[in-house]
Parts: C-alpha cells; structure tokens; sequence
C-alpha cells in the first residue's frame, strides 16, 4: 500500500510516518519515487506504538529495533532489552521522584494559602 493507504490505516499523519522513516525505525520500499509500506510496515509501526505506549524513547526504540534485526530471538538480544528496560525503569523512577517533590511543595503552597484565605475576614 502506498504512504495515503497506510496514513488511514494507522490512523497517523505523513509528518509522523516521515519522521519514523529518517529515524530508521520505518523502512519502506520507494516505488517510483513514492513509498510503499507491505505488512512487514504496518507490523513495525505497530511495534513502535507498542513501545511508545509502555514509555520508550525514540533512541530507545532504535536500539531495540537494531539489535532485533541483527540478533532476533538470542540471548544477547535478550540481555541488550533487559538492559534497556532497566535503563527505562531508573529514568521513570527519577521522574517519580521529582514529580512527588513538586506534589509536595504545591501541597505546602496550598496549605499556606488556605490558612491565609481563612485568617482573613470578609468585610
């Protein structure tokens, strides 16, 4: 199917799929000068959803995809997206932890506000 074919199959905009095929994470045949995506496409933009979802980053996703296609179903490759993962849950885990200070110091503000709004009298 051409790029108009697989933008309505996916649902997504041609920025999008353009932006996967520079980062190597697409690679679709050119027929005639305008792309050409088979199932193989749509099974990796698929993939590439999947691990978007679940909080991958781009970079993350190339490395996942390259040690896929050189070492597919090996305990390297295995290990390499242990890695990865491990790497994704500590960069969550950071995010958490600043998240949960801002929380905090919002929670204070907000304390700090009522007890002002409440001293005060309405005239």
């Amino acid at each position: 199917m051409f790029l108009k074919d697989f933008l309505i199959k996916t649902g997504t905009n041609r920025d999008t799929i353009r932006y996967y095929i520079q980062q190597q994470l697409l690679d679709p045949e050119k027929i005639q000068g305008k792309y050409y995506f088979t199932t193989q496409e749509f099974q990796d933009y698929q993939d590439i959803m999947d691990l978007k979802e679940m909080g991958f980053s781009i970079k993350a996703i190339q490395s996942i995809k390259k040690w896929h296609d050189n070492n597919c179903g090996t305990k390297e490759q295995w290990e390499h997206n242990l890695q990865i993962i491990d790497e994704e849950i500590a960069h969550i885990e950071k995010e958490i932890y600043i998240l949960e200070n801002r929380k905090q110091r919002l929670v204070q503000v907000k304390e700090q506000l009522k007890v002002l709004i409440s001293s005060k009298t309405v005239s």
